[in-house]
Parts: C-alpha cells; structure tokens; sequence
C-alpha cells in the first residue's frame, strides 16, 4: 500500500516557527520524574520558571508548594517509583497534578480507609493554604489504564494575592 500523500516540508518551501512566546494559554507541560526525593528541588526549579516564563509569576510561590507537597507525598507512598508532574492553565486556574504508581486499595476496606486516611492526613497542611486561597486539593485512584492515584491542587489567579497575605 502506497502512502502519496506528500511530507508538509516538502510541499512547502519553509516551514515558520509559531510566533508566539510563552503566556497562560499555553502553559501546558507534563514531566516525568524519576522515583526519588532527590528531583524535588529541580522540579520546584522548573514548576516557578514555567510559571514566571508564562506570566504567572504571581502564582509561582503557591504552585512551587503544590508541586513539591504533591512529589513529597507521592514519594513517600511510592518510593524508588516514577511519578508524572502536570502544570497547567485552563478555564482561568492553575492546575498542578501528580501521578504516581500508589496500588489502588478497595475503598470498602479497612486497609483501603485507612491508607486513604493517613494520605489525606500528610496533605492536611497543602489543603488548607490551598483553601485559604480559594483552591481545591483532590485525591483519587488515577483512571485506567494508567492506574496508581492521581493528587491535584487547583486554584484560580487571585490565589497568590491571598498566598502573599497569609
């Protein structure tokens, strides 16, 4: 079977870079991170200059927290695991997500509740700067195929006024 469609480059004498540089409607990055704390402060390093470089700086402090709060609590209940860090901008907020490969617990079980619980409990000082700040802290079973948990902070522009001022 014959493909004759032609390559883009070929058809066109010069293909030109996008124009634009980096602002809020395309701060979209994904990153995989190796299964370690020792990644922490790179990652912190790339979540404040993506924020900063896409004119958010603003929000840079408060989301350098939430990417590290999230890596540190994915670390602890995965180690030696690799985790994925998403930092993005939609529909006016900030949302900084991790994956990790945490095995899913039936939630009706005594284990299940329990390592839900103390999970919870590690992000309890996150979730309330990210609700004093008008956010949403969630955790859950990631979706399948990927499986593992998904932990997320969510917070609209005005939060790093508010963080400023706590």
């Amino acid at each position: 079977m014959s493909n004759n469609q032609t390559c883009p480059a070929a058809s066109s004498p010069r293909i030109e870079a996008p124009r634009s540089g980096p602002d809020r409607s395309n701060l979209n990055y994904s990153l995989g991170l190796p299964g370690g704390p020792y990644c922490l402060g790179m990652a912190r390093s790339v979540v404040g200059r993506l924020l900063g470089e896409h004119g958010l700086a603003d929000l840079a402090e408060l989301g350098v927290l939430a990417a590290s709060e999230l890596l540190g609590n994915a670390f602890v209940f995965t180690p030696g695991r690799d985790v994925s860090l998403a930092v993005r901008w939609r529909f006016g907020v900030l949302r900084v997500t991790v994956f990790d490969e945490h095995p899913e617990h039936a939630e009706s079980t005594g284990a299940g509740r329990a390592c839900r619980a103390y999970r919870r409990e590690a992000l309890g000082p996150l979730e309330a700067v990210v609700d004093e700040c008008g956010g949403v802290l969630g955790l859950a079973a990631a979706e399948k195929p990927v499986g593992g948990s998904k932990l997320w902070v969510v917070v609209p522009r005005e939060a790093g006024v508010r963080y400023a001022a706590l």
